[in-house]
Protein backbone atom coordinates (compact mmCIF):
# COMPACT_ATOMS: atom_id res chain seq x y z
CA UNK A 1 0.00 0.00 0.00
CA UNK A 2 1.46 3.48 -1.26
CA UNK A 3 -0.63 5.70 1.36
CA UNK A 4 1.60 7.76 3.71
CA UNK A 5 1.51 7.28 7.28
CA UNK A 6 -0.62 9.80 8.90
CA UNK A 7 -3.42 9.87 5.36
CA UNK A 8 -6.92 8.91 5.74
CA UNK A 9 -7.89 6.23 3.74
CA UNK A 10 -10.50 4.22 3.03
CA UNK A 11 -9.51 0.73 2.42
CA UNK A 12 -11.82 -2.64 1.19
CA UNK A 13 -10.78 -6.01 1.76
CA UNK A 14 -11.92 -9.08 0.70
CA UNK A 15 -13.68 -10.98 3.34
CA UNK A 16 -12.74 -14.40 3.97
CA UNK A 17 -16.46 -15.30 4.12
CA UNK A 18 -17.42 -13.82 1.11
CA UNK A 19 -17.54 -9.78 -0.32
CA UNK A 20 -15.63 -7.26 0.92
CA UNK A 21 -15.69 -5.02 4.41
CA UNK A 22 -14.27 -1.65 4.64
CA UNK A 23 -12.38 0.72 7.00
CA UNK A 24 -11.87 4.29 7.23
CA UNK A 25 -9.26 6.55 9.35
CA UNK A 26 -5.48 7.62 9.81
CA UNK A 27 -2.58 5.18 9.15
CA UNK A 28 -0.92 4.76 12.09
CA UNK A 29 1.68 2.23 10.66
CA UNK A 30 1.89 0.24 7.61
CA UNK A 31 -0.49 -2.61 8.46
CA UNK A 32 -2.97 -0.49 11.47
CA UNK A 33 -5.16 2.28 11.47
CA UNK A 34 -7.06 4.30 13.92
CA UNK A 35 -10.99 4.96 13.51
CA UNK A 36 -12.88 7.94 14.04
CA UNK A 37 -13.94 6.30 17.68
CA UNK A 38 -10.05 6.51 17.98
CA UNK A 39 -9.99 2.46 18.23
CA UNK A 40 -6.69 1.34 16.24
CA UNK A 41 -7.37 -1.16 14.06
CA UNK A 42 -4.86 -3.87 12.81
CA UNK A 43 -5.36 -5.27 8.77
CA UNK A 44 -3.33 -7.98 6.47
CA UNK A 45 -1.89 -6.09 4.06
CA UNK A 46 -2.06 -8.74 1.64
CA UNK A 47 -6.24 -8.65 1.76
CA UNK A 48 -6.70 -5.23 0.53
CA UNK A 49 -8.86 -4.97 -2.44
CA UNK A 50 -8.90 -1.28 -2.98
CA UNK A 51 -7.78 1.70 -1.12
CA UNK A 52 -7.97 5.70 -1.64
CA UNK A 53 -6.18 8.47 0.18
CA UNK A 54 -9.15 10.86 1.06
CA UNK A 55 -8.44 14.75 0.42
CA UNK A 56 -9.04 16.74 3.59
CA UNK A 57 -11.24 19.50 2.79
CA UNK A 58 -10.40 22.29 5.18
CA UNK A 59 -8.81 24.19 2.13
CA UNK A 60 -11.84 24.71 0.32
CA UNK A 61 -11.85 28.13 0.33
CA UNK A 62 -15.21 29.50 1.47
CA UNK A 63 -15.86 26.84 3.87
CA UNK A 64 -15.85 25.76 7.43
CA UNK A 65 -15.45 28.35 9.79
CA UNK A 66 -18.66 30.63 10.71
CA UNK A 67 -19.45 33.24 8.26
CA UNK A 68 -17.89 36.22 10.28
CA UNK A 69 -14.57 34.58 11.27
CA UNK A 70 -13.86 33.53 7.19
CA UNK A 71 -14.66 37.23 6.65
CA UNK A 72 -12.05 38.03 9.42
CA UNK A 73 -9.54 35.74 8.23
CA UNK A 74 -9.73 36.71 4.35
CA UNK A 75 -9.62 40.68 5.42
CA UNK A 76 -6.78 39.89 7.16
CA UNK A 77 -5.11 37.98 4.09
CA UNK A 78 -5.77 41.20 2.40
CA UNK A 79 -4.40 43.68 4.66
CA UNK A 80 -1.47 41.44 4.90
CA UNK A 81 -0.32 41.17 1.14
CA UNK A 82 -1.66 45.03 0.72
CA UNK A 83 0.25 46.50 3.78
CA UNK A 84 -0.11 49.92 4.85
CA UNK A 85 3.03 52.08 5.43
CA UNK A 86 1.34 52.55 8.86
CA UNK A 87 -1.10 50.60 10.96
CA UNK A 88 -2.35 50.81 14.45
CA UNK A 89 -4.37 48.77 16.91
CA UNK A 90 -7.33 51.18 18.23
CA UNK A 91 -8.88 48.41 20.48
CA UNK A 92 -9.01 46.05 18.35
CA UNK A 93 -9.86 48.34 14.95
CA UNK A 94 -7.10 48.34 12.30
CA UNK A 95 -6.48 52.05 11.64
CA UNK A 96 -4.20 51.95 8.64
CA UNK A 97 -2.03 54.93 6.88
CA UNK A 98 -0.32 55.12 3.32
CA UNK A 99 -1.23 58.23 2.04
CA UNK A 100 -4.03 59.24 -0.52
CA UNK A 101 -3.30 56.56 -3.37
CA UNK A 102 -4.73 53.38 -1.97
CA UNK A 103 -8.00 53.52 0.28
CA UNK A 104 -7.08 49.76 1.54
CA UNK A 105 -4.53 51.11 2.90
CA UNK A 106 -6.09 54.50 4.28
CA UNK A 107 -8.80 53.12 6.29
CA UNK A 108 -10.09 51.91 9.46
CA UNK A 109 -10.62 47.81 9.41
CA UNK A 110 -13.70 47.06 12.41
CA UNK A 111 -12.67 43.82 14.40
CA UNK A 112 -13.59 42.03 16.96
CA UNK A 113 -17.46 41.42 18.12
CA UNK A 114 -20.58 42.40 15.89
CA UNK A 115 -22.37 44.97 15.54
CA UNK A 116 -19.29 47.71 15.59
CA UNK A 117 -16.83 45.95 16.48
CA UNK A 118 -14.25 46.27 19.47
CA UNK A 119 -12.92 50.08 19.56
CA UNK A 120 -11.24 51.11 22.84
CA UNK A 121 -14.37 53.62 23.76
CA UNK A 122 -17.89 54.14 23.20
CA UNK A 123 -19.08 54.01 19.77
CA UNK A 124 -19.74 58.08 18.91
CA UNK A 125 -16.24 58.82 20.80
CA UNK A 126 -13.93 56.12 18.58
CA UNK A 127 -15.53 57.83 15.29
CA UNK A 128 -14.48 61.03 16.86
CA UNK A 129 -11.22 59.64 17.26
CA UNK A 130 -11.21 58.33 13.80
CA UNK A 131 -11.85 61.47 12.07
CA UNK A 132 -9.07 63.18 13.59
CA UNK A 133 -6.17 60.67 13.50
CA UNK A 134 -6.91 60.62 9.55
CA UNK A 135 -7.87 64.28 8.96
CA UNK A 136 -4.59 65.36 11.27
CA UNK A 137 -2.69 62.97 8.12
CA UNK A 138 -4.04 65.35 5.59
CA UNK A 139 -6.67 62.08 4.35
CA UNK A 140 -10.34 61.48 4.55
CA UNK A 141 -11.83 59.13 7.38
CA UNK A 142 -12.66 55.96 5.94
CA UNK A 143 -14.09 53.25 7.19
CA UNK A 144 -13.81 49.19 4.97
CA UNK A 145 -16.74 47.55 6.55
CA UNK A 146 -17.32 44.20 5.82
CA UNK A 147 -20.75 43.17 5.88
CA UNK A 148 -23.23 41.64 6.75
CA UNK A 149 -20.71 41.08 10.20
CA UNK A 150 -20.99 45.37 10.97
CA UNK A 151 -24.24 46.16 9.05
CA UNK A 152 -24.82 48.04 11.98
CA UNK A 153 -21.64 50.12 11.96
CA UNK A 154 -22.31 50.39 8.59
CA UNK A 155 -25.80 51.90 9.26
CA UNK A 156 -24.45 54.05 11.95
CA UNK A 157 -22.03 55.82 9.72
CA UNK A 158 -24.48 56.39 6.65
CA UNK A 159 -27.07 57.90 9.37
CA UNK A 160 -24.36 60.32 10.37
CA UNK A 161 -23.93 61.47 6.74
CA UNK A 162 -20.62 59.35 5.97
CA UNK A 163 -21.21 58.81 2.08
CA UNK A 164 -20.59 54.79 0.31
CA UNK A 165 -17.51 55.71 -1.86
CA UNK A 166 -16.72 52.20 -3.05
CA UNK A 167 -18.82 48.80 -2.43
CA UNK A 168 -16.60 45.68 -3.48
CA UNK A 169 -17.15 41.73 -3.72
CA UNK A 170 -14.67 39.43 -2.28
CA UNK A 171 -14.45 36.28 -4.08
CA UNK A 172 -12.69 33.47 -3.41
CA UNK A 173 -12.05 30.36 -5.54
CA UNK A 174 -10.46 26.99 -4.73
CA UNK A 175 -6.82 26.62 -7.23
CA UNK A 176 -6.38 22.97 -9.22
CA UNK A 177 -3.61 22.80 -11.78
CA UNK A 178 -4.23 25.05 -14.64
CA UNK A 179 -3.64 24.54 -18.34
CA UNK A 180 -2.65 27.53 -20.18
CA UNK A 181 -4.28 27.61 -23.63
CA UNK A 182 -1.91 28.23 -26.46
CA UNK A 183 -1.76 31.72 -26.72
CA UNK A 184 -0.29 34.31 -29.61
CA UNK A 185 0.70 36.38 -26.45
CA UNK A 186 4.02 35.66 -24.30
CA UNK A 187 3.33 35.34 -20.92
CA UNK A 188 6.01 35.74 -18.02
CA UNK A 189 5.93 35.94 -14.12
CA UNK A 190 8.61 37.91 -12.18
CA UNK A 191 8.92 38.25 -8.24
CA UNK A 192 9.59 42.32 -9.30
CA UNK A 193 8.10 44.67 -12.05
CA UNK A 194 10.01 47.42 -13.49
CA UNK A 195 8.51 51.16 -14.61
CA UNK A 196 6.76 49.79 -17.58
CA UNK A 197 4.23 47.37 -15.66
CA UNK A 198 3.92 50.23 -13.26
CA UNK A 199 2.80 52.72 -16.09
CA UNK A 200 0.37 50.63 -17.62
CA UNK A 201 -1.85 51.43 -15.41
CA UNK A 202 -0.49 54.33 -13.77
CA UNK A 203 0.46 52.54 -10.92
CA UNK A 204 3.66 54.41 -9.44
CA UNK A 205 1.38 55.56 -6.37
CA UNK A 206 1.62 52.45 -5.22
CA UNK A 207 4.57 50.90 -6.33
CA UNK A 208 6.29 51.25 -2.28
CA UNK A 209 3.52 49.18 -1.04
CA UNK A 210 3.55 46.35 -3.82
CA UNK A 211 7.38 46.50 -2.48
CA UNK A 212 6.28 46.04 1.08
CA UNK A 213 5.23 42.46 0.25
CA UNK A 214 6.67 39.66 -1.95
CA UNK A 215 4.45 38.82 -4.78
CA UNK A 216 4.76 37.12 -8.06
CA UNK A 217 3.99 39.65 -11.10
CA UNK A 218 2.48 38.68 -14.40
CA UNK A 219 3.57 40.24 -17.55
CA UNK A 220 1.46 39.66 -20.98
CA UNK A 221 3.58 41.08 -24.45
CA UNK A 222 1.78 41.47 -27.86
CA UNK A 223 5.82 41.13 -29.45
CA UNK A 224 7.76 43.54 -27.31
CA UNK A 225 4.70 46.06 -26.18
CA UNK A 226 2.97 44.97 -23.22
CA UNK A 227 -0.65 44.59 -22.63
CA UNK A 228 -1.60 42.98 -19.72
CA UNK A 229 -0.24 42.51 -16.14
CA UNK A 230 -1.63 41.13 -12.62
CA UNK A 231 0.07 40.77 -9.28
CA UNK A 232 -0.40 37.90 -6.66
CA UNK A 233 0.80 37.52 -2.73
CA UNK A 234 0.35 34.59 -0.79
CA UNK A 235 -0.63 34.86 3.32
CA UNK A 236 -2.23 32.22 5.33
CA UNK A 237 -2.56 29.54 3.00
CA UNK A 238 -4.39 32.12 0.15
CA UNK A 239 -3.38 34.00 -3.14
CA UNK A 240 -4.55 37.07 -2.99
CA UNK A 241 -4.93 38.57 -6.37
CA UNK A 242 -4.58 42.10 -7.26
CA UNK A 243 -3.80 45.09 -10.15
CA UNK A 244 -5.18 42.43 -13.15
CA UNK A 245 -5.55 45.04 -15.90
CA UNK A 246 -5.65 44.78 -19.89
CA UNK A 247 -4.64 47.96 -22.23
CA UNK A 248 -8.11 48.57 -23.37
CA UNK A 249 -7.08 48.08 -27.36
CA UNK A 250 -6.36 44.40 -26.41
CA UNK A 251 -9.40 43.60 -24.09
CA UNK A 252 -12.12 40.84 -25.34
CA UNK A 253 -9.06 38.83 -26.28
CA UNK A 254 -8.60 36.34 -23.69
CA UNK A 255 -5.38 38.55 -21.98
CA UNK A 256 -7.34 38.76 -18.33
CA UNK A 257 -7.72 35.31 -18.53
CA UNK A 258 -4.53 34.44 -19.18
CA UNK A 259 -3.00 36.58 -16.90
CA UNK A 260 -5.08 35.10 -13.88
CA UNK A 261 -4.60 31.55 -15.24
CA UNK A 262 -0.35 31.98 -14.99
CA UNK A 263 -0.97 33.82 -11.23
CA UNK A 264 -2.89 30.93 -9.79
CA UNK A 265 -0.87 28.18 -11.74
CA UNK A 266 2.33 29.58 -9.98
CA UNK A 267 0.39 29.70 -7.00
CA UNK A 268 -0.63 25.86 -6.85
CA UNK A 269 2.54 25.22 -7.98
CA UNK A 270 3.59 27.48 -4.42
CA UNK A 271 1.56 24.89 -2.96
CA UNK A 272 -1.24 27.56 -2.51
CA UNK A 273 -4.82 25.85 -2.85
CA UNK A 274 -7.07 28.59 -2.33
CA UNK A 275 -7.74 32.59 -3.88
CA UNK A 276 -9.00 35.39 -3.22
CA UNK A 277 -9.84 38.72 -4.58
CA UNK A 278 -12.12 41.79 -4.45
CA UNK A 279 -13.70 43.72 -7.27
CA UNK A 280 -15.80 46.77 -7.63
CA UNK A 281 -19.14 45.45 -7.30
CA UNK A 282 -20.55 47.50 -10.46
CA UNK A 283 -18.05 46.43 -12.32
CA UNK A 284 -19.74 43.01 -13.83
CA UNK A 285 -17.81 42.03 -16.47
CA UNK A 286 -14.93 41.63 -14.46
CA UNK A 287 -17.17 39.72 -12.44
CA UNK A 288 -18.45 37.76 -14.86
CA UNK A 289 -14.43 36.74 -15.36
CA UNK A 290 -13.73 36.03 -12.41
CA UNK A 291 -17.07 33.90 -12.31
CA UNK A 292 -16.10 32.06 -15.50
CA UNK A 293 -12.50 30.90 -13.81
CA UNK A 294 -14.33 29.26 -10.90
CA UNK A 295 -14.51 32.36 -8.33
CA UNK A 296 -17.00 32.99 -6.68
CA UNK A 297 -19.38 35.49 -4.27
CA UNK A 298 -17.93 35.49 -0.25
CA UNK A 299 -19.11 38.88 0.90
CA UNK A 300 -18.93 42.42 0.06
CA UNK A 301 -17.53 45.18 1.78
CA UNK A 302 -18.08 49.17 1.91
CA UNK A 303 -16.10 52.11 2.09
CA UNK A 304 -17.63 54.89 3.93
CA UNK A 305 -15.75 58.78 4.06
CA UNK A 306 -16.43 61.54 5.68
CA UNK A 307 -18.23 63.59 3.78
CA UNK A 308 -16.82 67.02 5.27
CA UNK A 309 -13.46 65.76 5.06
CA UNK A 310 -13.95 64.91 1.74
CA UNK A 311 -15.06 67.97 0.21
CA UNK A 312 -11.99 69.02 0.91
CA UNK A 313 -9.67 66.42 0.32
CA UNK A 314 -9.52 64.36 -3.13
CA UNK A 315 -7.97 60.59 -2.57
CA UNK A 316 -7.87 57.96 -5.12
CA UNK A 317 -9.16 54.83 -4.78
CA UNK A 318 -7.88 51.37 -5.82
Amino acid sequence: MKAPIGARVSIRFHDPEGGFRDLVGYLESENTLRNRHGELIEFDREKIAVYKVIEEITHLAGHGAPLSLRIEELENVLTATWPPLTQELFGKWLLRTSGKFTMRANSVLPRGKAPYGEPPQEIDEAIAHVIAHYEKAGLVPTFAIPLPTYQELDSKLFDNGWIEKVRAHVMVADIAHRDLSKSQFTLSISESFDDEWLALQEDHGVADLMRAYPALYASVFDGEKLIGVGRTSHADGWSALSRVFVEPNYRGQGVSKLVVNALLGASFEAGIKKSVLQVDSKNTIAIHLYSSLGFSFHHEYVYRCYQKTLNLISQECC
